[in-house]
């Protein structure tokens, strides 16, 4: 790059005009950019949101740079040219310049045409499409608000009618707590009445049975009295009757008293008869062996001295004892 062409801007060097003229000469542009544009009667600033969607919608994502590239080359003249602006934004945009140029045009044609001077002053125009289509994000907005505020109410009503239904069944729960309270408080002063009844007829009972109760002490007594004078005389029987019992009793036992003493005497008198006859029977026999013994002794000892004699008579002296 040669020292003569340092520091200079491609709209100040004429060889860029020209490139610019010779590719202007070769395009084919819309019959909208015939129409001047005068910048200062749009207000540009309602328009970076349609250029930020249509960047967004060419290039699959949201380019800050190319949005303020766009916003600039409107803003650098009062009277842009739009073809430069399209030769400037087809290295982006490419083959989606043409399409997005001429809508553009034709908001900002719009814009100028709404622009109005009030009081000596310009009111900026905005472009008819984006009014319609602000009015229709506007009634879209009212359109959902009032849905909410209608699926608010409804549910409002629903709340409401839940919330009645709730008060309708807490009142039938109330009533019910009465009615039972009520039906309770008949069967505590019925079973009270009946328990009253039971108590009169067991008063009456008691009473009934109270006044048989002394027809039967009454009946008792008289019994007890006739029973007592039948004891009475029965007694005076007896014991006449025992007197003669135990006078028989008496002279019955005398009679056995004297009955067994007459067997006891009996009985001593036979034992007496037993021992003299035992006895008289070993003296007998006592005496026999001794009669033997003398015998014996005299039939042996006949030649015997006087001392001999002496002896036979304490033997005999000594059976004699026995």
């Amino acid at each position: 790059m040669g020292d003569g062409f340092r520091g200079v801007s491609a709209d100040r060097d004429g060889r860029f005009r020209a490139a610019d003229r010779k590719l202007m000469a070769k395009m084919k542009f819309p019959p909208e950019f015939s129409t001047k544009v005068d910048m200062r009667k749009v207000q540009l600033e309602v328009l970076r949101p349609w250029v930020g969607k249509k960047v967004t919608q060419y290039l699959g994502v949201e380019d800050d740079i190319i949005i303020n590239m766009v916003m600039a080359e409107l803003e650098k003249e009062n009277e842009p040219d739009p073809r430069m602006i399209q030769i400037n934004l087809t290295g982006f945009l490419e083959r989606n310049t043409g399409a997005f140029m001429a809508e553009l045009w034709k908001l900002l044609c719009s814009a100028q045409s709404n622009a109005k001077e009030e009081k000596g002053k310009v009111v900026k125009g905005v472009p008819e499409q984006l009014l319609h289509e602000k009015q229709e994000e506007l009634n879209r907005i009212n359109s959902e608000l009032q849905e909410r505020a209608r699926k608010i109410q409804d549910d409002q009503e629903r709340m409401k009618a839940i919330q009645r239904e709730r008060e309708a069944e807490r009142e039938r729960a109330v009533e019910r707590e009465r009615e039972l309270e009520r039906e309770k408080e008949l069967r505590r002063r019925l079973e009270q009445e009946q328990e009253e009844l039971r108590k009169a007829d067991k008063a009456k009972e008691e009473k009934g049975d109270k006044d048989k109760e002394r027809d039967r002490d009454r009946d008792r007594d008289r019994e007890r009295d006739r029973d007592r004078d039948r004891d009475r005389k029965r007694d005076r029987r007896s014991r006449s009757r025992s007197r003669d019992r135990r006078d028989r009793d008496r002279d019955r036992d005398r009679d056995r008293d004297g009955e067994r003493e007459r067997r006891h005497k009996h009985k001593k008198e036979r034992k007496r008869d037993t021992r003299s006859r035992s006895r008289s029977s070993s003296l007998n026999a006592i005496a026999c062996q001794l009669r033997l013994r003398e015998g014996g002794q005299r039939r042996s000892g006949r030649g015997a001295s006087g001392g001999g004699g002496g002896g036979q008579g304490k033997a005999r002296a000594r059976t004699l004892d026995l």
